[in-house]
């Protein structure tokens, strides 16, 4: 079972590549923020780290538990080494810099600092990207300074202990750990500052950018995969549409040739069979399946091959009139066409030959010219033949009276009685030209054709006697009556019988058939005789034709006139020294009684 293909229209192939390619953006850009997310918390998350560090660092150090020489602003520089710090500051809330990791922004007013809407620093790590006046671009991560702990608990009662003294009062620490600086706006614990770290940003927006890349590069590819498919499904539906429309012109060509009623045989520039068609397989006699790739001197007929040696390689076409055997050994007549086939560049290809069985055109011509010969001589002998008999009814009673004159036996009476004859045999044609040229004027009637065969053996059954002719009569027994005109349907069988009984001096066989087909009815009438030679075969039924010597010629002409003023036709089937068939076929019109 032939696999049924689906093909996709146009509309839906495009449609396809613009919703793949909206999904590769759309999961291009999640990635790009799902990284940039990743990235930004763990900035922040390191940003938050260094400042428990700082603050755990500060707290260290105003307890004195540093030494003498350590000191705020070198906590804040030491901390600020680290190659991804760009700065760390302490700034009040109108975004003064109490202290910082860069000592020249030390007592300056920084606006991007003061606490407002846009920074809203609590006791939570927070992060901005902001663009600084010196280090341009920043990943900032700010809170409130929370040197004594994270709500007041904590370390922060463990200074108070130590120091006996309570939120409301300065906070205490080492004498040498706040030095050149505000010391009271630092250790402010109702207003606290706020610690903002300064981180490079570089490596966080090269990270970005190199996660869009590889999205982008992923997404193109992608893309480009998809796009791939896409592109080939569509030229796998293309291939296969113009594989289907080239298979369906190649069926309905084959389809074309093989119901033409010609023959079409091909011959390759190799002179081997390319292809032939049933037609062509019935008019050659040759079996079709096993044709194609033979050798074309092995299965054409010599003629064709002659044919085919005189044309190959020219461009000029051709026609030539054939006689070849068909499958049914049957003769018949075809015209045969010839032309080269040549490629698209001219090269030569093969030949190909059409044949035309024009066996009933040849036969329906002949038919023709036939009746025009008998109209013709139909016209002669009805001009003629009342104005030849009447003398010769004069002639042959002088003959007879001045025969009886000389005595019996003597060579005048017998030149009288050779005249006599003679002019019987006269008056025995010109009835038959009459005969022949009377207009038809059938008495159709049902009639059983074993009564008309049996009557017309019956009446040559002396002659077949004599002749030493065996008859083999095989009739089926239910032959359907047919409407004909018995008399003149029995000379037509005498005419045919008396023919065959003379062309079989020696004895033989006369063998007399009969069968029912395709709406008409077969009379076939065959003998063991000398039988006709071919080139005589088409004159047999014209008026005096004969190839005997007292024969008239008018006996087989009034048997094929008679038959076909029935509608019917009559075939000649010969061959010398295989005896001689004559087929009449009637139009079998059942009888009304029937």
């Amino acid at each position: 079972m032939q696999q049924k293909k689906i093909y996709a229209p146009s509309w839906l192939i495009i449609g396809i590549s613009l919703v793949l390619m909206i999904v590769v953006l759309i999961m291009g850009a999640m990635t790009h923020e799902r990284e940039k997310q990743s990235v930004t918390a763990l900035l922040q998350e390191k940003g938050a780290a260094l400042i428990q560090a700082f603050e755990a660092g500060a707290r260290t150090g105003m307890m004195g538990l540093l030494g003498d020489e350590a000191h705020l602003q070198a906590l804040l520089e030491e901390t600020a080494r680290r190659s991804d710090i760009r700065f760390i500051a302490l700034v009040d809330a109108h975004g003064y810099v109490l202290a910082g990791s860069e000592k020249q922004r030390a007592g300056v007013t920084v606006a991007d600092f003061a606490i407002g809407n846009a920074f809203a620093p609590n006791d939570t790590a927070q992060w901005r990207i902001r663009t600084d006046a010196q280090q341009g671009r920043v990943f900032e991560v700010y809170k409130r300074f929370l040197p004594t702990g994270d709500d007041g608990g904590g370390h922060a009662h463990h200074m108070e202990h130590m120091t006996g003294m309570g939120h409301h009062a300065e906070m205490e620490c080492a004498s040498t750990w706040i030095r050149d600086m505000p010391r009271k706006a630092i250790l402010d614990a109702e207003n606290r500052p706020t610690i903002v770290i300064g981180m490079d940003i570089r490596p966080y927006e090269a990270a970005i950018a190199d996660e869009a890349r590889h999205n982008i590069i992923t997404a193109a590819i992608v893309f480009l995969v998809a796009l791939a498919g896409v592109v080939s499904l569509f030229w796998a539906q293309n291939y296969w549409r113009g594989r289907k429309l080239l298979g369906d012109t190649r069926a309905v060509a084959s389809e074309i040739v093989r119901s033409l009623p010609v023959g079409m045989v091909v011959v390759g520039s190799t002179n081997t069979i390319l292809y032939i068609n049933e037609v062509a397989c019935s008019l050659l006699s040759v079996p079709a399946p096993m044709t194609e790739g033979t050798p074309a001197s092995e299965l054409l007929p010599p003629s064709l091959v002659r044919l085919h040696a005189e044309a190959t390689g020219q461009k000029s076409r051709g026609e030539q009139e054939l006689t070849l055997t068909t499958a049914d050994h049957q003769h018949a007549v075809v015209n045969v066409s010839t032309s080269t086939v040549f490629g698209e560049e001219g090269q030569y290809i093969g030949y190909m030959f059409i044949l035309q069985d024009v066996t009933d055109l040849r036969n329906l011509e002949r038919g023709i010219r036939q009746r025009e010969k008998l109209a013709a001589i139909g016209d002669l002998a009805a001009g003629i033949a009342h104005e030849i008999r009447n003398p010769l009814s004069s002639i042959k009673g002088y003959v007879t009276y001045f025969g009886s004159l000389f005595a019996e036996g003597s060579e005048n009476r017998e030149a009288a009685a050779v005249m006599a004859g003679e002019v019987d045999r006269v008056n025995r044609v010109i009835s038959e030209l009459l005969e022949f040229a009377r207009p038809s004027d059938l008495r159709l009637q049902p009639t059983d054709l074993h009564t008309l065969l049996d009557h017309a053996l019956h009446i040559i059954a002396h002659d077949l006697q004599g002749a030493h002719i065996r008859v083999n009569a095989q009739l089926p027994p239910d032959l359907p009556p047919v409407d004909i005109d018995p008399d003149r349907m029995t000379q037509v069988l005498l005419n045919i019988l008396l023919n065959a009984i003379q062309a079989m001096p020696q004895g033989g066989t006369l063998t007399v058939t009969a069968q029912a087909e395709e709406g008409r009815l077969a009379i076939r009438l065959a003998d063991t005789g000398e039988g006709i030679a071919e080139e005589d075969q088409a004159n047999i039924f014209n008026p005096y034709f004969t190839t005997k010597k007292n024969g008239t010629g008018l006996g087989l002409a009034i048997v094929h006139k008679i038959v076909e003023d029935h509608g019917g036709s009559i075939q000649v089937c010969s061959a010398l020294g295989e005896g001689t068939a004559l087929i009449i076929l009637l139009p079998l019109r059942r009888a009304k009684d029937a």
